[in-house]
Order: structure tokens, then sequence, then C-alpha cells
């Protein structure tokens, strides 16, 4: 199969899976973002300009299926995430644990401040809340688990390719 139908293929399952099922799951107002798992993971094996292009249209999917006022913040936030990730893939050993541990915890917080930084300029009564502070350290625990599942899985899809 064609890489680019792997990737549409992956952003498509990860959009569906991402607003159907791990969108119920909420710890303290924080939501895991399978998303931007799917970005690093990608971002990691195959470079910069297809963690941009992953990022891009799956937050821009996962925007559209939220039904929210702003469209484009979490496209926005990955496609960033996406090419600051794949400038990443030359210089470090991307099959280490401990790369995708750092990629996973360094792109939360990333994704997060990115979010804060352009809700905040679009809403001037944008408050974030105290208790969304534990749910956030418990998504930076787990997002990072997430991003190597996700990147074993990804592997084993582009298993064969340069």
């Amino acid at each position: 199969m064609n890489r680019k139908v792997k990737i549409i293929l992956l952003v498509l399952g990860c959009a569906i899976i991402q607003t159907s099922v791990v969108a119920h799951f909420s710890f303290f107002g924080s939501k895991l973002s399978l998303p931007l798992a799917l970005t690093i993971s990608i971002a990691l094996l195959k470079g910069s300009f297809y963690g941009e292009l992953v990022g891009f249209f799956s937050g821009l999917l996962c925007d559209l299926s939220s039904g929210g006022p702003f469209i484009g913040v979490q496209s926005f936030s990955l496609t960033l995430i996406g090419y600051f990730v794949g400038l990443m893939q030359k210089r470090f050993y991307s099959e280490s644990i401990v790369t995708q541990i750092v990629s996973g915890f360094s792109a939360t917080i990333a994704d997060k401040i990115i979010t804060m930084l352009i809700l905040g300029a679009l809403l001037s009564s944008y408050a974030f809340p105290k208790f969304r502070l534990w749910g956030l350290l418990l998504i930076l625990i787990i997002n990072p688990i997430l991003t190597i599942i996700v990147y074993r899985f990804s592997v084993r899809i582009f298993k064969g390719e340069n």
C-alpha cells in the first residue's frame, strides 16, 4: 500500500477514535490527545514534512468534529508540533523510548501552551481553572505512554519503507 494512503487512513482512524472513544475520558478537565501522539510518531518516523501534514489534518478533523466555535486551534498547534518534532528525527535516535517519552512530554506541554495562548487571545475572559492543573499533570504522564504505543503501531504500519 502507498505511503500516502497509509497516512490518510491513520489520520482518519485517529480522528474517528479520538472523537468517538477518547473524547469521553476526562481527567480533571483534561483529555488525552490521540492526534498529538500520532503527529509525534509520524514526525519521528518520517520527518517534519509528514509531521506537519499529519498534525494539520488530524487537528483539523478533530476541530471540525468538536463543534467548538474556533476551528483551527488544534490544527495550528499540531502543525507546529509536527514540524519541530520532525526536525529532531535526524538529530536523535527515534527508536529510543527515551526520545519518544521526551517528545510526548514536551509536545504535550507545547500543545497546552499554544492552545492557552490562542484561546487567551481570542477570549478576553479565558481563565485557566485550578482543578485542571491536576489533569494536566496526569496527562503529562499518560500522553507520552500513548505516544510510545502509537509509535510502535506506526512502525508496524510503515514496516519495509524508507
